[in-house]
């Protein structure tokens, strides 16, 4: 009697459930709120590539212009950039933004060249050794420029790389100019260039 009891749950089971469907289950997708059990659930995509990254800079866009914030020698000859903001950067980036980033950078550079107490232990070890022991330590001077590369390495990454833009550390350019490069996506300047020939031909 038992035995005929399970068969025939068996039986009512396997009407149920057919063999060529899996069963359904209920995961959090986007869809209908169900998948099969032996289906992935789906990838929601990152939405941080909505916008520019330094990878994205470098391969997915390119170079439209250049803009040098020149030294300011105002006050002598310290190391001192004008924060004047370029018209060229009027539709890429808050004047506040800019603003700020220059003045940090002056204030960094100010403080490589601050001369106190050792300053003077450092020239005095160099001359005792021959200046050999800068081959076994950093200098100052030298800490501070690693403080200002990682700052706009941070600048670019956070706030300019977004926007199109990318700084160039001033020490590859001999501490003269500020260099600012401004970045087009290709596919929107190949459409424009394309769109201003077919006018041409047109015009023809």
């Amino acid at each position: 009697m038992v035995k005929a009891v399970l068969a025939a749950a068996s039986t009512l089971t396997t009407q149920l459930v057919p063999p060529s469907r899996q069963p359904l289950c209920y995961c959090p997708t986007s869809g209908n709120g169900f998948s099969t059990g032996t289906d992935p659930p789906p990838s929601h995509g990152n939405m941080a590539t909505e916008f520019h990254n330094l990878q994205d800079l470098r391969h997915t866009a390119s170079l439209a212009t250049k803009v040098f914030i020149q030294r300011d020698y105002s006050e002598g000859t310290v190391c001192k950039f004008q924060t004047k903001f370029p018209a060229e950067l009027d539709s890429r980036i808050e004047r506040t933004l800019f603003e700020d980033t220059i003045k940090t950078l002056n204030n960094y550079y100010a403080e490589a060249e601050k001369i106190g107490g050792r300053s003077y232990l450092e020239g005095c070890l160099a001359c005792a050794s021959a200046y050999i022991i800068f081959l076994c330590m950093e200098t100052r001077y030298e800490k501070v420029l690693k403080k200002i590369s990682t700052y706009i390495q941070e600048q670019n990454e956070k706030i300019y790389a977004p926007r199109g833009l990318l700084i160039t550390d001033p020490i590859e350019r001999g501490m003269r100019v500020i260099e600012i490069s401004i970045f087009e996506d290709r596919s929107s300047s190949g459409s424009s260039s394309s769109g201003s020939s077919t006018s041409s031909s047109s015009a023809r």
